[in-house]
Formats: C-alpha cells, structure tokens, sequence
C-alpha cells in the first residue's frame, strides 16, 4: 500500500466505497478504473467486483449540484427512514404474532433485533398504549374491563362453571 493509497482510504473515512464497512482498514485496496474516481474495496468488496466495482457517484459532480442545507436535511431524513423502518419491523412483529403474551426475546428474534433495543422499543410502544407489561412478558391483548377480571378471577376460582361471554359484549 503506498501513500497515495492511504489517503485515498483515509479521503473515503477508511470505508469501504460499495458496502461502507470500515473493517480490517488496512487491508482495503483502491481501484483506479479508467474514466471515474478511485473506489476504496474491502477484501469482500474486491473478491466480488475485482477491477469493475458498481457506479458510484462521483465527489465532484455530487459536491457540486448539492448544498450543505440539503445535504443535512437529505442526512437526517435518511436516517429517520432508517429509524422508520425498525420501528415498523417491530409493530409489525407485534401485529403478526398471535394475541397473547410473548417473551421479549420472542419478540426480538422475530423482528430482527437484540433484545436490549427490542426492549428499550417495547417500553417505548407500552408508553404509548399499544402493549402492555404482564410481569416478565409483553401483551398484545387490549386490557381487560373490571367485568371481564372479575369474571375471570370467579372462573379461575371455580373449576365447574363455564361463563358464556356473548351477552357481555352487547352491553
């Protein structure tokens, strides 16, 4: 690696130009291809594409037909899109599992999360009323009326009386 190389890498904030990795820095290769500014390749990166890596938009042109106010406002909605979309991930995990209580770690596998930031979501969503804490699991069910608790703490209590519920919604 020769200097040009390393400020090149260290020009592109020692990432990757395709899949913006910075792992492994030091081992990242820059290709010049004939026509386009030099692209900075991690070692998957240059596997993959070798001397042809995918069109990126050149520093120039970009520097030139964009603004900073727009930049900033580009970065920040680029990144409530990204915010956006875990959030959804997570509620629509929500909608697909089965009414019920569900473990946090249930909950996290399913929509693709650690259970920390699943967690820390889910406390966010039972701040806003759309689930609910029951001890160490997490409710999707609509809380109960003082009615139906007292009716399933009389059924929890007496093993031969069935309660038929149909009336009950009616009123």
């Amino acid at each position: 690696m020769n200097a040009e190389d390393l400020i090149e890498i260290d020009r592109a904030g020692r990432r990757c130009g395709v899949c913006r990795s910075g792992r492994h820095w030091r081992r990242f290769s820059v290709v010049r291809p004939e026509g386009r500014d030099a692209i900075v390749l991690c070692a998957a990166c240059r596997t993959r594409y070798e001397d042809a890596p995918p069109a990126l938009p050149s520093r120039g042109a970009a520097s030139a037909t964009s603004t900073a106010p727009a930049t900033a406002t580009a970065t920040s909605a680029s990144s409530a899109d990204r915010r956006g979309q875990h959030e959804d991930r997570l509620k629509k995990v929500l909608r697909e599992l089965p009414r019920g209580e569900h473990s946090t770690g249930r909950i996290a596998k399913a929509a693709g999360l650690n259970e920390t930031k699943a967690l820390r979501r889910l406390r966010q969503l039972e701040a806003s009323g759309e689930v609910r804490q029951v001890g160490k699991r997490w409710s999707t069910r609509q809380p109960s009326t003082d009615l139906e608790q007292a009716f399933e703490r009389l059924q929890a209590r007496t093993s031969n009386i069935r309660i038929v519920r149909d009336d009950l919604s009616r009123t």
